[in-house]
């Protein structure tokens, strides 16, 4: 919480005043909430083991708790966020557990055709939420990181909301879900992602929750915003980024904005520091709220403005080159289908040779091309008449076939080796 009370007087105070050490917080004047009369205390910002820096802040006393009708009151909460989840979160032992599908284009929601001229009684089955609504999942996500945001991350307030992938029979912390805002959560997704240690890569949709640090501009002219900026871990610098090829989904981010964005995020290592990011493709994969920490208020969550159908026809999306890696550096659920083997190489059909040219079946007269020579000088090489295709019809007249067809002219013997027939004679001319 970021607002209180003074119990005697009812004089308001905040949390940003902490920080100039007031005499209500000095004096340790006794504080009650803003909305109802639970007994609070202040806390100045401090940094826990883990490296998570936590910002002034006022949170319950020992053994004390919020009235049922303050919206403060974890219980209250958890009712309401399961009766508008649509089925997709139930209660279990005064904890949460929120429903995950089996991959982030589950997530995406229905197509609203046809809902314009529909009464608010039936178009109005998600969770409070401005135009265009939020899936009814990522829109519990998101009141759930603003009901923690308002509480100040507490660790009790934290492990009433568990998370049941799809196909899992067990639960999962809130934090193995939504990454944020201390560096050690963002730290550990980055660990989780990395292909060169052991740790296992998360098979289930996953958010990062953070407040946007700065905002800047690349080369085309487009936005986008740093969630965490130069955190450190364990020696190592990275960011925490969200991008995407339409400028639409970030430039209602602005400094201070509180985001929830889901997707597959990734690490990217081509920066000056190593990146965690993601690219939003859709409107839906971002939610954001502000808060005025001077009176403690938060408004609803929301997502950008809906793509138009000429953004998605000029705009291209982005292909992250991750999956040429071994091991995947994307979040989501893992594909359990067997690899297609490799396809056979198309048989090799012989090429037909073309049919053989018809020769002449009459002596040519005039100058004669020249003629291979043949190694054997009494072999003769004259190649036999092919009969001409077609029907004997069809052929015309040819005159008489001669007695004889000339023989061809031998070669002359060779002065190399003059052939078999000088070979021999040399052969003879040694032994003798």
């Amino acid at each position: 919480m970021y607002r209180a009370r003074i119990k005697d007087s009812g004089r308001e105070v905040f949390a940003v005043q902490i920080g100039d050490q007031p005499a209500w917080y000095t004096a340790k004047h006794p504080l009650i909430c803003s909305t109802c009369s639970a007994s609070v205390h202040g806390k100045g910002t401090y940094v826990k083991r883990t490296g998570s820096s936590h910002r002034a802040h006022f949170a319950l006393n020992p053994r004390a708790d919020h009235e049922t009708s303050c919206p403060f009151n974890p219980v209250e909460f958890i009712t309401s966020i399961a009766r508008g989840a649509q089925e997709l979160a139930h209660v279990e032992d005064g904890v949460l557990k929120l429903t995950l599908p089996g991959d982030v284009e589950d997530l995406a929601p229905p197509e609203q055709k046809g809902l314009e001229g529909l009464p608010h009684a039936v178009t109005g089955q998600q969770i409070d939420t401005v135009a265009p609504p939020l899936p009814p999942l990522l829109n519990c996500a998101a009141k759930i990181a603003r009901f923690l945001q308002l509480n100040a991350f507490d660790n009790k307030t934290v492990e009433k909301f568990r998370v049941q992938p799809h196909g899992s029979k067990t639960t999962i912390p809130w934090g193995r879900f939504c990454y944020g805002p201390t560096a050690a959560a963002y730290g550990e997704l980055v660990q989780r992602l990395d292909p060169t240690t052991t740790k296992r890569a998360p098979f289930h949709p996953v958010a990062v929750y953070g407040t946007v640090q700065r905002v800047r501009h690349d080369r085309k002219g487009r936005p986008f915003v740093f969630l965490a900026d130069h955190t450190d871990l364990d020696g190592r610098e990275f960011e925490v980024v969200l991008r995407s090829m339409h400028h639409t989904l970030i430039e209602p981010l602005t400094v201070g904005t509180h985001v929830l964005a889901v997707g597959e995020w990734s690490t990217f290592t081509g920066a000056r520091v190593p990146q965690l990011r993601l690219f939003a493709e859709e409107a839906w994969q971002i939610a954001y709220w502000h808060t005025d920490e001077d009176t403690g208020s938060a408004t609803q969550p929301m997502s950008p403005p809906a793509l138009t159908p000429h953004q998605r026809a000029v705009e291209r999306p982005v292909h992250s080159p991750s999956k040429q890696t071994p091991r995947s550096t994307k979040t989501g659920r893992r594909s359990t289908a067997p690899r297609p083997a490799p396809a056979s190489p198309p048989p090799v059909v012989p090429t037909p040779l073309p049919p053989p040219a018809e020769a002449p079946d009459t002596p040519q007269h005039g100058p004669q091309p020249p003629m291979r020579p043949a190694r054997l000088p009494d072999m003769p090489s004259a190649v036999p008449p092919v009969p001409a295709a077609g029907p004997p019809a069809q052929q015309p007249a040819l005159p008489p076939r001669p007695p004889h067809l000339p023989m061809p002219a031998s070669p002359p013997p060779s002065r190399r080796n003059g052939g078999i027939l000088g070979w021999l004679e040399r052969r003879r001319k040694r032994r003798s």
